[in-house]
């Protein structure tokens, strides 16, 4: 109790004793502030829709035209997303439910340029009912089940009928899938400069999206990004982790039995720098790949190196420092020297794949 008056006192004396404001600032609302708070909610989910549309406008065109570099991991591809009231994190959840009006069913969300879904004439808004006479389901699990219908339909590449709600009446629409790099993309909503692939996913963070100038730009994060996924360099750095990790434990077995305990840290050490080893070559595999990938999808590929440059700005020790990615000065004299190999391929008429080591 003596603590906590004491405590008080200090308190009381510190704000007596310091200068306050000299002007009369207006007197706040809390129904005024907190309808403010909502609108910029508002604000907020809205910026993030309209770069979501961006990213999978330009990742469609992407995942469609690397398909020759993704091996087995391909996919059929309709081009549209859809969504529910369930779609999206707790905080957004009551916004993204009134303003877009959504419900326990599956509404179309966006549609992107030239896919297959754009073709057959689907429209954002559009409620899905049935999958090839299949029913939507509602509730727990529904949207697990309804990619995995979606997706095994879409394997053998045949039309496939959706029946949609549109304006109160049903219609049937035809749509036929293409052939895709089977990795989802996703917008992150975090603030972060960065993207990511974990040879499943590609996910580039709000950030990044403010960062770009242009389709261009995008184009070259999320086709180096793809290409990490399928050049398998993630599956390459947990390979390598766990030869790293063998080799560790042999050390702590060793050392045990001289009777010393490591408490397993050769084997952490050892996962730790074989799971890193070639991070850099992985790095400028993708940055080489992914150049390819980006040309073959029809984006203009002559100002890529620059990008590198404005990143440079963003992140001075990047020009200079390397980790676990190449140095700015060595991507942009690589992706200049790339640009030049993809160049005269086209003008020779020679088939743009990527040259192989010897």
């Amino acid at each position: 109790m003596l603590q906590k008056i004491s405590s008080l006192i200090v308190t009381v004396l510190l704000i007596t004793g310091c200068v306050a404001p000299q002007t009369r600032a207006p007197a706040t609302n809390n129904d005024a502030t907190n309808a403010e708070a909502r609108k910029q909610q508002i604000l907020v989910v809205e910026d993030y829709m309209t770069n979501y549309k961006k990213l999978q406008n330009v990742s469609s065109r992407i995942i469609t035209s690397g398909v020759d570099h993704c091996g087995d991991k391909t996919a059929g591809y309709y081009g549209f997303h859809y969504w529910n009231q369930d779609s999206f994190q707790s905080t957004w959840k009551e916004i993204t439910k009134s303003q877009y009006d959504l419900d326990e069913k599956f509404k179309i969300l966006h549609i992107s340029e030239k896919s297959p879904a754009e073709k057959a004439a689907l429209k954002e808004g559009d409620v899905i009912v049935s999958i090839n006479q299949w029913l939507v389901p509602i509730g727990k699990d529904a949207n697990k089940q309804l990619a995995q219908k979606l997706a095994e339909q879409a394997r053998g590449l045949s039309p496939v009928e959706i029946a949609v709600l549109r304006e109160g009446a049903e219609h049937k629409i035809s749509i036929t899938p293409v052939k895709s790099c089977d990795f989802q993309v996703h917008l992150a909503s975090d603030d972060t400069k960065n993207a990511y692939a974990d040879g499943k996913n590609i996910v580039v963070y709000k950030g990044m999206m403010d960062f770009f100038r242009t389709d261009e730009e995008m184009a070259l994060v999320v086709s180096h990004e793809l290409a990490h996924n399928a050049m398998q360099h993630i599956d390459a750095k947990k390979k390598n982790a766990t030869a790293g990790s063998i080799l560790g434990l042999i050390l702590d077995i060793a050392a045990a039995t001289a009777g010393v305990n490591t408490n397993g840290d050769f084997s952490r050490m050892g996962a730790g720098i074989a799971g890193n080893a070639y991070s850099v070559e992985f790095e400028q595999e993708a940055d080489y790949v992914g150049l390819y990938i980006m040309q073959k999808a029809g984006f203009n590929i002559d100002n890529a190196a620059g990008f590198w440059r404005r990143m440079a700005v963003n992140n001075a020790q990047a020009i200079t420092i390397k980790s676990s990615h190449p140095t700015t000065p060595e991507r942009f004299v690589a992706i200049e020297e790339t640009v030049k190999e993809i160049k005269g391929k086209i003008e020779k008429g020679v088939a743009l794949n990527p040259e192989l080591k010897k």
